[in-house]
């Protein structure tokens, strides 16, 4: 007689049926939508976090899967799957789940091909390369036009932290590690600038909700994020497996920041950071990937 399947089987089974079917429905809405309107008009109305039906619902939808396996992390969900491939409605459930991820990243691919968003990989190596300290930016706090050059020639390394939109929840964490580290960065003689491409009232919203206590300049014309390479990409935002990760934030009960309803901004902006010597050549470099792709300050301080 074949071996029965426990009841964790058939749990994890039911658990993630349920999460697909939800995935599914998302994405059929989100290709509907897709075809109704241009898809600059999708991508700026349709893919908001405060609408659960789309593409963003999939966060809260995996925190629930998580919450109804009693695990915190996709990790955590991946080895109970593992354990208990013997079910076989679980290994069909795991097989949707698999070509609903396909499906996902092929339907954000698309995107960013008709778009034009995929991220501007420039050949070449910022490595010892100098960026322009004449760049004219803005004083998030006190809106006089700066440069870079006001920072350079004091004998201290400048970390340029550029970060994505206000509301990116991953870019507030990084912020709050670099603080919390605040110490090894002094030793280092290392001097941190946050740079966002956003306007003065949604970085003096941004500078309140966080405590930021570092200088932040803008770059509303992007010419810092362009001179680095950083492009936009739904993809490496929206990924499925990026998703999930986000959904591990939810499960933990972290709430991810609203923004300001009247104050634009762009989601699928990516970050990087950037270490400049005292005469502006760059002596670190590090383009994110995605928004969970950033540097921790050992990898920052050990790469100079």
């Amino acid at each position: 007689m074949a071996e029965q399947p426990d009841s964790t089987a058939i749990s994890c089974a039911k658990a993630l049926s349920s999460f697909v079917e939800k995935g599914k429905a998302l994405l059929d809405l989100a290709e509907k939508e897709s075809r109704e309107g241009s898809c600059q008009e999708f991508v700026r109305q349709k893919i908001r976090i405060e609408r659960k039906q789309s593409l963003l619902g999939l966060i809260e939808a995996g925190a629930t899967l998580y919450n109804s396996l009693s695990v915190k992390r996709k990790k955590d969900a991946e080895d109970l799957w593992s354990k208990n491939t013997n079910c076989a409605a679980l290994r069909e459930a795991l097989q949707d789940f698999k070509e609903l991820e396909v499906q996902w990243d092929a339907f954000l691919q698309r995107l960013d091909d008709e778009l034009q968003l995929s991220p501007k990989i420039h050949n070449v190596d910022h490595q010892s390369k100098c960026i322009s300290p004449d760049t004219p930016l803005i004083d998030a706090r006190t809106g006089e036009t700066v440069t870079l050059q006001k920072y350079l020639g004091r004998g201290k390394k400048i970390l340029l932290v550029l970060i994505r939109q206000f509301s990116c929840l991953l870019c507030r964490l990084h912020i709050q590690d670099l603080q919390k580290n605040q110490s090894s960065l002094d030793a280092d003689s290392v001097q941190v600038v946050v740079i966002s491409f956003g306007c003065q009232e949604g970085a003096s919203h941004w500078v309140q909700q966080t405590g930021c206590q570092y200088d932040m300049l803008l770059d509303p014309s992007r010419k810092i994020y362009s001179a680095f390479g950083l492009g936009a990409s739904l993809k490496k935002v929206l990924n499925f497996g990026n998703m999930l990760i986000y959904s591990e934030y939810v499960a933990n009960d972290m709430e991810f920041p609203r923004e300001l309803p009247w104050i634009q901004d762009d989601m699928f902006q990516l970050g990087g950071n950037f270490v400049l010597d005292e005469h502006g050549r760059v002596l670190f470099s590090h383009r994110c990937q995605s928004p969970i792709d950033r540097p921790s300050v050992e990898d920052i301080l050990s790469a100079q």
